[in-house]
């Protein structure tokens, strides 16, 4: 058994003050006045070993409510077999902010419960430690560590994005980071409602970094997805209207309503329209796309 405080354990002197309490206090006598002296051996023996007994339950408790609170202070932990790591930590933290988190958890979206999760983490390790921040970007700056300060500045950044990445995914970037750190403590977080279609990692038997997966729940949930996005013709024609279809369809059991849709497309957001799609079902809507140059295009980000 270790302890997380060892230094409070200075606090089981204080098991000398009922000891103290019972070698004074139990000494003193109390005069009984009385009139027969005909049972006053019996008498006597009776009651000195039920005080006996007594007085030995009472210094036991006190004792041991004395013990109780120098451990409950100390914090003893069993450890599980192996080293406990010492130093510089580099501690990686992916927060996702695809567009499943901009469901409610309570009064909050689950992207800004995921964010104040992350910077708990990040405040509860030392001023020293290297820290990784990450999201579905998978930007360039993500992929290096940053003092705890840059980190908490790093968080309050993220902010919804239609890129979603699976979880095996994003672990590889956290060991990518983490392998800059140059030390042998390496932590990794992942804050996310872990969506189905993510959650690519069956088992994690890395010992080299120490995985926290920390799941996020939706009041209620309305799962929405994409389910398929295609042009009317095969060749798009420029400076014409190219009609696009994107089918929306609803996983959950409740109608879900005032769904709103947009595209961005050109550096530029356009509002597709809001929808109401019943339960376990689809609805297919139709947005005209104007394209005003040749070459190779990105594809519109619904």
């Amino acid at each position: 058994m270790q302890f997380l405080y060892p230094l409070f354990l200075v606090g089981a002197l204080s098991l000398a003050i009922p000891v103290i309490l019972h070698l004074f206090y139990f000494r003193r006598f109390k005069k009984v006045y009385f009139t027969n002296v005909r049972f006053l051996k019996e008498v006597k023996e009776e009651t000195s070993s039920r005080s006996r007994l007594r007085n030995l339950l009472v210094l036991l408790m006190r004792l041991l409510v004395f013990l109780f609170l120098v451990l409950a202070f100390a914090q003893p932990f069993i450890q599980r077999g192996e080293a406990v790591k010492k130093g510089i930590k580099a501690v990686s933290v992916y927060v996702d902010n695809s567009f499943s988190m901009s469901a409610l958890s309570q009064d909050v979206p689950l992207l800004e419960q995921a964010k104040a999760r992350a910077r708990e983490i990040v405040k509860s390790y030392n001023t020293e430690d290297r820290f990784q921040v990450i999201s579905n970007e998978f930007s360039g700056r993500q992929q290096r560590l940053v003092s705890q300060e840059d980190a908490l500045a790093a968080i309050e950044e993220i902010r919804l994005a239609p890129d979603a990445r699976n979880l095996s995914a994003v672990l590889e970037r956290q060991k990518q980071a983490l392998s800059l750190g140059k030390t042998d403590n390496l932590v990794a977080y992942q804050l996310s409602d872990f969506q189905k279609s993510a959650c690519d990692i069956a088992q994690y038997a890395d010992s080299t970094v120490e995985l926290n997966l920390m799941p996020l729940q939706a009041v209620r949930e309305r799962n929405i997805s994409i389910d398929s996005v295609w042009f009317e013709a095969p060749v798009q024609m420029l400076n014409q209207t190219n009609p696009l279809f994107i089918r929306l369809r609803n996983h959950s059991d409740e109608l879900a309503e005032n769904i709103r849709l947009s595209i961005q497309f050109e550096g530029q957001t356009k509002p597709v329209g809001e929808f109401a799609i019943p339960s376990r079902s689809t609805v297919t809507d139709t947005f005209n796309l104007t394209l005003l140059r040749t070459g190779w295009r990105g594809f519109p980000k619904p």
